[in-house]
């Protein structure tokens, strides 16, 4: 989600257990008072403290390696912090250290061991090379030194029976973009000599401090981890709803950076671990900006856009020290200056909609600006530090709140709050959606209900005419209908129409013509005219319904004379071509709407074809609407053979057809 990882590793790199210095506070007062030079005899001590004086020097030459060479010209440094700090600031590639271990009779198995060194070294005693950690010569992709290593020290002659010393030097190269970043050479303490069994022991308590040290990771880690499972489910069981994915995706790819951060670090090499490291921030970054957008129905605006562009680019900034052009601490400014307008979009966003009244923004902005907040003025403290070189503020923002029982600091507080908030709001959003999916099963359920009392499964039989009628239903209830009324003078009044809107509510309306059509019937004399039936419509509909309703009213006469009037229907298919009707306003518009009607004849084996839009709006998968034309050159077929091509080309609305034929 959000990782300082430049800063912690310097907290991570100067900090040792309190045990290893109580325990070397005894040691020191023991240890030769000659600078540079450490006593294994004097009073017998199995380890020895050598975290005082070394000398130094910059520069590389394989003679200083020897133990004859007189290095008491070379200043002193203190082991247990950078040479960068203590008068050599400038990037020298190597540095030499060199001290002298004596020990005593009969030392038995004696080690040396030396805390993390950057970035690389070679150790050799009494000028043979007896090891080395990490990269020790010039590379692009270094691997680091980064935790404690115990090295055997070879017994020089005569070690059974008198004192005898070793002489140390240790060789390291420092890798370019990393010298203003974490320092050069011995950065913490930690380095003794003696018995290699208490060496190993007292390792294991420097690596183990190492989980103590990690343990906020780790349960921010376990955290995100198992509530981005929970919100992936949760995205399973509601696949149109995205905003669980990008949720889960924002905490995945945190707990994937929080493990890579544990683990990755001391285990690959520096770039890859940095390359991973900066990939999985700018994807966090990205997914929580989409996230967020599509809660506040902002996905594809132009600051969504932005942001999103700015923080794919971030990562880019690896290369710069990748080339080794400038230092990993400038280099990570650069990051984090592409990620700063994704965390002030969320906060600025959220506000702005929280002022408009959105619900979800309202409960979302506390949480997420109190931590996206401290991700800026964070990110800016670092900048800074870069800038002025002061790092006050920036060690201030990201230092322990709390030391016991392991170290907590103020951005992990900040993100368990952030990621409970967020489960909490999702679930809740998740229980409100299945709750309305609920009722609307229940609305569809009657919809449904009341749909299949209203428009008739199969017209009835009417002598001299054959009329065929199929009804396709869409996945949610529409308002397609027809009537077909017969008279005793032997005329046939068919009407067909479409509601706006879907679900109960067209339903409702559907029952509402079908009533006023029976209005129509039981008047003296019944209405029979199609352009005074589509008005009595209009008249009983406007002020009535929230949308319109389209309808087509025709009137065959024994003898095939035809008429027709249309409000804003699809006009009839006669004989396989458009019957021309002149349009009016579709019902429930406008108040008084005058309809014209249209007049024809319908020979005998002739077949007359009325559709609704589902048929001429089918939509394939490409987009493309199955559209008037396919419409019309399939108008003579059946109305079985009509439906099922426009199901086939892609079924968006629900799909009527009805065919009368006249015998």
């Amino acid at each position: 989600m959000l990782n300082w990882t430049g800063s912690r590793l310097r907290a991570h790199c100067l900090t040792i257990p309190l045990a290893v210095l109580l325990s070397l506070i005894a040691t020191h007062a023991t240890a030769q008072a000659t600078p540079s030079t450490f006593d294994l005899d004097k009073d017998r001590n199995p380890i020895t403290s050598i975290d005082i004086l070394w000398r130094f020097h910059p520069g590389d030459d394989a003679q200083w390696a020897s133990p004859s060479f007189d290095d008491s010209a070379w200043p002193l440094v203190h082991a247990d912090r950078s040479w960068t700090s203590q008068g050599f600031p400038n990037y020298t590639e190597y540095g030499w250290y060199r001290f002298t271990l004596r020990l005593p009779p009969r030392p038995g198995l004696q080690g040396l061991l030396l805390s993390r060194i950057y970035s690389g070294y070679q150790v050799f005693a009494d000028g043979r090379l007896i090891g080395s950690k990490g990269s020790t010569s010039r590379t692009l992709a270094p691997v680091f030194a980064v935790d404690p290593h115990i090295f055997p020290l070879p017994l020089p002659p005569g070690a059974d029976t008198n004192p005898t010393s070793i002489h140390i030097a240790i060789r390291v190269w420092e890798y370019r973009p990393i010298v203003s970043w974490g320092g050069a050479g011995t950065l913490s303490p930690g380095a003794a000599a003696g018995n290699t069994a208490l060496l190993t022991q007292r390792l294991q308590l420097l690596l183990a401090r190492r989980g103590f040290i990690f343990a906020n990771v780790y349960s921010y880690c376990l955290l995100a981890f198992l509530v981005g499972l929970t919100t992936l489910a949760l995205f399973l069981f509601r696949r149109k709803d995205r905003e669980y994915l990008w949720f889960a995706v924002v905490l995945l790819v945190a707990a994937a950076d929080a493990a890579l951060n544990i683990y990755g670090y001391d285990s690959m090499r520096f770039l890859i671990y940095r390359a991973l490291d900066e990939i999985a921030v700018a994807i966090g970054a990205i997914a929580a900006v989409t996230f967020f957008s599509i809660l506040l129905e902002l996905r594809g605006s132009p600051s969504w856009r932005i942001v999103c562009y700015v923080a794919t680019i971030s990562p880019l900034s690896l290369v710069l020290y990748y080339l080794q052009a400038t230092s990993i601490g400038v280099s990570y400014s650069l990051q984090l200056v592409c990620l700063l307008p994704a965390y002030l979009w969320i906060i600025i966003q959220l506000s702005l909609h929280t002022l408009r009244g959105n619900t979800s923004a309202r409960l979302l902005l506390a949480p997420s600006a109190l931590l996206y907040g401290y991700a800026v003025a964070a990110n800016l403290a670092y900048i800074w530090y870069q800038v002025s070189g002061n790092s006050s503020l920036s060690d201030k923002l990201i230092g322990p709140i709390l030391q016991r029982p392991y170290p907590l600091v103020l951005v992990d507080v900040l993100r368990y709050i952030f990621v409970l908030a967020l489960l909490i709001f999702l679930v809740q959003r998740f229980s409100l959606a299945r709750r309305e999916e609920e009722r609307f099963s229940t609305e569809f359920a009657a919809a449904r209900s009341v749909q299949s009392l209203l428009v008739p499964k199969s017209p009835p039989p009417i002598p001299g005419y054959s009329l065929q009628s199929v009804y396709i239903p869409a996945s949610e209830v529409g308002g397609d209908f027809f009537q077909v009324h017969p008279s005793d003078d032997g005329s046939l009044l068919v009407i067909i129409g479409d509601v706006s809107g879907k679900g109960l509510r067209a339903a409702m309306t559907v029952s509402t013509i079908v009533g006023a059509l029976r209005g129509c019937r039981s008047q003296q004399p019944p209405m029979r005219s199609p352009a005074n039936i589509l008005s009595y419509l209009n008249r009983v509909l406007h002020g009535q319904i929230s949308g319109f309703v389209t309808c087509c009213a025709i009137l065959l006469t024994p003898d095939g004379s035809l008429t027709v009037s249309n409000a804003g229907h699809i006009s009839p298919y006669l004989n396989g071509s458009e019957f021309i009707t002149e349009n009016g306003l579709p019902l429930g518009l406008a108040d008084a709407v005058p309809y014209v009607e249209s007049t024809g004849h319908l020979a005998p084996n002739t077949q007359l074809t009325l559709v609704t839009d589902g048929v001429v709006e089918a939509r394939s998968n490409s987009g493309e609407l199955f559209g008037f034309d396919r419409t019309t050159a399939i108008s003579t077929q059946s109305a079985q053979s009509i439906a099922n091509a426009a199901q086939s080309f892609g079924q968006d609305d629900d799909i009527t057809v009805l065919t009368i034929a006249r015998l």
